[in-house]
Parts: C-alpha cells; sequence; structure tokens
C-alpha cells in the first residue's frame, strides 16, 4: 500500500467519524422517585442528564482515527520486510554448479536421443511423462526438484549395464563356478559364500573399489541440470575399438545395447519373482525356484529379548482337533450322499 493512499485513508476515516454516532435523542422526562426533586433542592446538586452527542461523536472519531493509524503502521511494517523474488531457476545443490543456470528443454532433448524404434512407432515412449518433469519446474517454484531427462537416460543405461552382467551370472554359475572360489551353484547363496571365503573377500573389495573409481570420475551430476559434458552413458570404454571401424553404425549399436539392457532388467527382476513365487515364471522352473528358507522364531533378532524354546514344540503342534478332523476323514464319511442311505 502506497503512503498517499495509506493517508487518504486515514483521513477518510478521521473525517466523518461523527456521522457513525447514533444522534442524540430529544430530551425526555425521566421519572423520578418522590422526593428526589426537594433533596435536590435541599443539597443544591443538579439532577443528572444524558450523556451529550458531542461526547459520543469526540470519541468515535479517536477511536476510528486510532484504528487508522493502527492498520498504517502494520501496512508499513509488512511492506518493509524483504520478501525472496525467484528472479531466476534456482539449483538444489549449488556446490560445484554456481555458474550454471537451468534452462527448459528436456522434453526436447529426448527427442533426440536413441531408443525409438519400430516397438514405439519409431517415437519416444514416455506414458508417464518422466521427461516433462524437469520442465515443470519452471512452472511449480523455479527450484530444480525434478532430473533432467539426460539424469534419466544416464541411469537407465547404468541399470541395463548391471542387469546384463547379473543375468549372465545367474545363469552361468548355475552350471560353472571359477576354480578356487566358491563352489555355490545357487545364485541366492552365492554372496553369503563369498563373504565366508578369504579368497573371494579380496574379490568383492575389487569390485567395490573399481565401482567407486568410476563412479567418482564419471559422476554425472550436471546431468540433473541438463548440461553434461558428455552423451549419457558414454564413458569413453572402447578397449576393442568398436565405435572407430569403418562402416560401423554407432546409433543402432546404442539402440541394441539399451534394448538388450532393458531386457535384461525385466529378466533378473523375473529371477528375484521366481525365487519368492515358484513357478510364478515360465521355463525357470529349474532356475533355483525355491521359498526362502524360514528360520524359527527361536533364532530371531534378540534385540528385544530372547524368545523361550520351551513353548515352541507346544505352539507349534497340530491340535487334536486338526488331527481328527481333516478332509481325509470327513469326504469319506459323505459317500452316503452319493450312494444313498
Amino acid at each position: 500500500m502506497a503512503p498517499t493512499l495509506s493517508a487518504t485513508l486515514g483521513a477518510a476515516l478521521c473525517v466523518p467519524a461523527a456521522a457513525f454516532v447514533a444522534p442524540a435523542a430529544p430530551s425526555q422526562a425521566v421519572p423520578t422517585l418522590r422526593g428526589s426533586d426537594s433533596i435536590s433542592a435541599a443539597t443544591g446538586a443538579a439532577p443528572e442528564s444524558a450523556p451529550s452527542s458531542s461526547f459520543g461523536a469526540t470519541a468515535g472519531g479517536v477511536g476510528v482515527c486510532l484504528a487508522a493509524a493502527g492498520a498504517l503502521a502494520v501496512t508499513r511494517k509488512r511492506s518493509g520486510v524483504s520478501r525472496p523474488v525467484m528472479d531466476k531457476p534456482q539449483l538444489v545443490f549449488t556446490a560445484g554448479f554456481e555458474d550454471v543456470v537451468p534452462k527448459p528443454g528436456s522434453e526436447k532433448a529426448l527427442g533426440t536421443m536413441t531408443g525409438a524404434d519400430v516397438e514405439t512407432g519409431s517415437e519416444p515412449w514416455d506414458p508417464l511423462g518422466f521427461a516433462k518433469l524437469y520442465d515443470r519446474n519452471f512452472d511449480f517454484n523455479g527450484v530444480m526438484v525434478y532430473p533432467h531427462v539426460q539424469w534419466l537416460r544416464e541411469a537407465e543405461i547404468k541399470h541395463g549395464r548391471v542387469c546384463m552382467l547379473a543375468f549372465v551370472g545367474m545363469c552361468v554359475q548355475q552350471a560353472y563356478q571359477i576354480p578356487g572360489l566358491p563352489q555355490e551353484p545357487d545364485w541366492v547363496k552365492a554372496l553369503d559364500a563369498c563373504y565366508a571365503s578369504p579368497v573371494a573377500q579380496l574379490g568383492l573389495v575389487q569390485i567395490s573399489v573399481f565401482a567407486m573409481v568410476v563412479e567418482g570420475r564419471f559422476y554425472p551430476g550436471a546431468a540433473w541440470y541438463g548440461e553434461l559434458d558428455r552423451e549419457p552413458g558414454d564413458l569413453g570404454f572402447d578397449p576393442l575399438k568398436f565405435a572407430k571401424r569403418p562402416g560401423t553404425d554407432l546409433k543402432k549399436k546404442q539402440l541394441s545395447e539399451l534394448k538388450n539392457g532393458r531386457l535384461a532388467m525385466i529378466g533378473v527382476a523375473s529371477m528375484f519373482a521366481n525365487h519368492v513365487i515358484p513357478g510364478s515364471v515360465p521355463f525357470l522352473t529349474g532356475s533355483y525356484a525355491i521359498q526362502p528358507e524360514r528360520e524359527p522364531l527361536a533364532a530371531s533378532s534378540t534385540f528385544c529379548g530372547n524368545t523361550s524354546t520351551n513353548g515352541l514344540a507346544a505352539v507349534h503342534a497340530p491340535s487334536k482337533t486338526a488331527a481328527r478332523y481333516t478332509t481325509q476323514v470327513i469326504l469319506p464319511a459323505l459317500q452316503w450322499i452319493k450312494t444313498g442311505l
């Protein structure tokens, strides 16, 4: 509220203050008790009179002026408080990205990426609109909360590569194990066997260190804002020089890797589902499709105290009614329904 408008409003409220005061009623004879006139005349006191209208008008005007002054002070106080204004898009984490100015264009970038083929009608397949989320940041609050499509493509390729290696390991390990390492064909128990072997522990350390070095060297932090200085998934690892061979269609190779990675992710998920629910996935019945072993209650965590094993046998033992009334006992006794009495 501008100062001129505030002053005008205050003056307008103070000037017609008397108009809001009820006019004085016409003087009427107020009935009094008998003998009051004689008492007043004897004491020399004047009889009481009703409050005058001028006093009411003055009091009302002072009250309205005070209210207007209070409202004007609150308005000036609020206008003096500085409010943050999003004059430009903001990053979630600015460490290392002080000079980055986010720009919309995630949905357009998806149209230039590899991945569209005959399965999707030669168009990018994004039914849930994940590629549009980054552009919606500029409509919401200007803070880059949702990632750019570069980040999503980097994550897709990375998970696809890991699942391709994992699926091959799950299948090959059932028929062949590396000599010198734990001979465990069941992929569910293989990791526990590696933790128990000193030789396999060194291998796990090597894999972990290698993953940390690669992730630290090629961390795609700028991909969240669409400012990645390389193509998503391109780590420069091509020891056999496939990309530099004459006549090589690099886009076709990238599409093949992307499709195989997507298929491998579905395959690994099916291996987990078939392990938990045997027979839920076709053609995987013999791939160690057994339910996870359930430990007894006595072997549970002792964080809340030990579980007594004295009453476990009585709890899990079948009751007498369960042993007597079963389908093997009841159904033969109902054969008379078919044959008659």
